[in-house]
């Protein structure tokens, strides 16, 4: 260890040292025993559906895995029942190949009997949690939840992103002045917990879902302690959209630049302990970890921007189906063309704009984050003083007056242009749903080259003038998104109408194939 290395650096090291063996072992662990041998039957079907769903969800890509063990779970384990699951983690494992989260042959039934296990397991807790008086859809939330998460990190152990979160939070602890982000006695008791689930929120991106697993794992809390299990639940849902800690994100979104940097060269050398040992070497490798992220940022927005331009326009199809065309034909008597033009196309054209006004970060932000991380990692010193300026912010009445005007004035001249287009007022309506959504979902989108700036850029006349017009739709579409995330009528269509027909279908026609190959091999 050099004499130049602070405490932060060898917490570090020592973490991802251990992550990296539990990740060694998982992957041992799926290595034993005989491969499971996935026929290709279905696999083109299900793949397309995959992507179908996929743009249906919107979700982190690091989050894809995972939302697809749930679903495969919602249609497939009956949790109020007293029958233990059979052959669970084999079709679980089927279905996951044939989507592609997992390459044929690369898990063992070793693995898939070790996933039922698990399954039965907390079946048995969603049962006993109804005895506490649990409400049904919290014990079926909670279980789902760390049941996904335990079967992806099974299959995909991703035990660094714990570690780097815990490193995060000490470093943090250190960074903020707590006193000037909690304001109440009870916000000071939760600060930490709420700081964690923060650091998961803003850094790793993390779901609720992601977060639960990781706290049940932090505090040794298992379903064996019911009553404890539920208390940490119930705190976690708690905690995750609490005030405290969106404040606490906020400020991370800010300063949490230099980690994220951390972050992505953790999941691309598995070398960082013994690459941390060195100064110079360690710098060098951040240096073009930054390089890559600035000239990954294009092709990140790109792909992000196809993703949400197909979920609005499969959204925006289902809604003119049930919604825009009856109305039509109920009260006009005909369908109106161009408003159903203009709320099919408008939408999409204006999220691709937004790559226009996409920008690099300065290499004068890559100088002060290599500044940054090699004080905190080597020579210590000062951060807090050199880069982070943390006060209460107060709102005068003039801020009020202007932020009620910003809200006013586009909303007057987006009616007042529909009023023009001699549009209805479910079709107003419905077009400014569908701008708000894109609105929030392009604003989402332009923040990535914000996740890597730790110098704060200017905000010139032009790109004030934009905000003022923009900010209306971004907290609407905020609004309308939060409210979507817990419907999400499509893929509730999807999962009804598709997904469950369609995979009870290709799981008959596998029966039915293997059926086959067994009677011809008694013929043989």
């Amino acid at each position: 260890m050099p004499p130049s290395s602070t405490p932060l650096l060898r917490l570090l090291q020592e973490q991802l040292a251990v992550a990296r063996m539990y990740n060694a072992e998982a992957l041992a662990r799926n290595g034993q025993g005989k491969m499971i041998d996935v026929p290709g039957i279905g696999k083109n079907i299900a793949n397309a559906y995959e992507q179908l769903r996929r743009a249906a969800e919107s979700v982190e890509e690091q989050l894809l895995l995972q939302r697809a063990i749930r679903r495969f779970y919602n249609r497939s384990v009956m949790f109020s029942s007293n029958k233990k699951p059979s052959g669970v983690g084999t079709e679980l494992i089927i279905d996951m190949t044939h989507a592609r989260y997992l390459a044929n042959e690369t898990v063992s039934e070793d693995t898939a009997r070790a996933i039922t296990r698990l399954v039965g397991q907390y079946a048995g807790t969603y049962q006993e949690l109804g005895h506490l008086r649990v409400p049904r859809d919290d014990r079926l939330r909670w279980v789902l939840d760390i049941l996904s998460v335990e079967t992806e990190v099974m299959l995909n152990p991703r035990y660094e992103r714990s570690a780097l979160a815990y490193v995060a939070l000490q470093h943090y602890l250190e960074l903020f002045p707590r006193e000037k982000l909690v304001s109440t006695p009870e916000e000071e008791s939760q600060y930490e917990f709420c700081l964690y689930i923060a650091v998961h929120q803003a850094l790793l991106k993390s779901d609720i879902a992601t977060v639960r697993h990781d706290l049940m794992r932090v505090y040794r809390q298992s379903p064996e302690d019911l009553s404890g299990f539920a208390e940490l639940n119930r705190s976690v849902d708690e905690a995750f959209s609490s005030h405290l800690t969106q404040k606490l994100r906020q400020v991370l979104g800010r300063y949490g630049a230099p980690f994220r940097v951390v972050r992505a060269l953790t999941e691309n050398r598995a070398d960082m302990p013994e690459l941390l040992s060195n100064r110079e070497v360690f710098l060098d490798a951040y240096n073009h970890q930054i390089g890559r992220e600035y000239d990954s940022l294009s092709k990140r927005l790109s792909r992000g921007i196809q993703r949400s331009i197909l979920f609005i326009f499969i959204t925006k199809i289902w809604v003119g189906l049930a919604v825009e065309i009856p109305y039509d034909l109920l009260v006009l008597g005909h369908v109106a063309l161009l408003p159903l033009a203009v709320n099919l196309l408008f939408p999409p054209l204006y999220m691709a704009s937004f790559k226009l006004g996409l920008r690099i970060p300065s290499p004068a932000n890559a100088t002060a984050m290599r500044h940054y991380i090699d004080q905190a990692f080597y020579t210590g010193g000062d951060l807090t003083g050199q880069f982070v300026r943390i006060g209460n912010r107060s709102i005068s009445p003039f801020a009020r007056v202007i932020y009620t005007l910003m809200f006013i004035l586009p909303l007057s001249l987006m009616i007042y242009t529909l009023s023009v287009l001699h549009f209805a007022a479910v079709q107003g309506v419905i077009f400014f749903v569908f701008l708000s959504t894109a609105s929030f979902l392009g604003f989402r989108l332009s923040r990535m080259p914000r996740d890597l700036e730790l110098v704060p850029r200017q905000t010139k006349f032009f790109g004030a003038v934009r905000d003022f017009f923009y900010l209306p739709f971004i907290v609407m579409g905020q609004w309308i998104s939060s409210r979507y995330a817990r419907l999400n009528i499509v893929a509730r269509i999807l999962d009804i109408l598709v997904e469950m027909p369609l995979k009870t279908g290709l799981r008959r026609v596998r029966q039915w194939a293997r059926f086959l190959n067994e009677k011809h091999d008694e013929i043989y």
